[in-house]
């Protein structure tokens, strides 16, 4: 972890929000490091607090606005420090996106600010980062193709390995989905956002969760204690 956008990306994988990083200057900054820790081999910040050497790649540019022999403006010097790091991160994350990740992030940033409504952007939280990019990538051929169905199946599989998708040949409009996922509370959440972001609203969707429903001729779906009847 050298540079400031590493510590940003590391401190994502682990549940924080970069906009929870506070970056101040480094007390003891190391001249061949963007980022100063005790432990060199630390995975991601320890904590909020991320202490950045500014001469490491940034001299030319913030040497003269935070000179450690100025002790004026003091609090000021270090507010403007931690706006400046967050965009010079900002910048350097946004250098390798494609046209189409930064669709993504700006389809991600529309569902948090409760764009889709404010359920679906609480119920996107429950999606951890790999696997709101399987959601925002089928959702975008989604707008692409208009192939509901289709990228509705491949975000689900994509998210719960072991499901399976059945569509209802007696009943238009009606689809069953196993997910082979324990039913709790965060599950039924995730799976109504799943409906709600991929299907019209004239599809019926059944999910099933840790138990099969029952296939007549298929005897793995017909164990006793270990499927549900529909």
């Amino acid at each position: 972890m050298n540079y400031a956008w590493e510590a940003v990306l590391a401190a994502e994988r682990q549940g924080m929000g970069r906009d929870g990083l506070r970056f101040v200057e480094a007390a003891a900054p190391s001249p061949y490091m963007e980022v100063s820790a005790e432990d060199l081999n630390m995975d991601a910040p320890d904590g909020e607090r991320v202490e950045i050497n500014p001469l490491y790649r940034f001299g030319d540019v913030l040497g003269g606005l935070f000179d450690r022999n100025t002790e004026d403006l003091r609090q000021t010097r270090e507010i403007f420090f931690d706006v400046c790091m967050h965009y010079f991160t900002q910048l350097d994350l946004r250098e390798g996106l494609s046209r189409r990740e930064y669709y993504l992030s700006l389809t991600a940033g529309d569902i948090r600010d409760g764009r889709f409504g404010d359920t679906a952007g609480q119920r996107f939280a429950l999606f951890d980062g790999r696997e709101r990019k399987i959601i925002l990538r089928a959702y975008l051929r989604l707008l692409e193709t208009g192939n509901y169905r289709g990228e509705f199946r491949r975000a689900v599989t994509g998210l719960y390995p072991s499901a399976f998708i059945y569509e209802n040949n007696e009943t238009a409009y009606e689809l069953l989905v196993y997910l082979g996922a324990a039913e709790t509370d965060r599950e039924r959440g995730r799976a109504a956002f799943l409906r709600e972001m991929f299907l019209p609203v004239q599809e019926t969707v059944y999910f099933f969760y840790g138990h099969h429903f029952g296939i007549i001729g298929m005897d793995e779906t017909m164990a006793v204690d270990e499927m549900v009847l529909f």
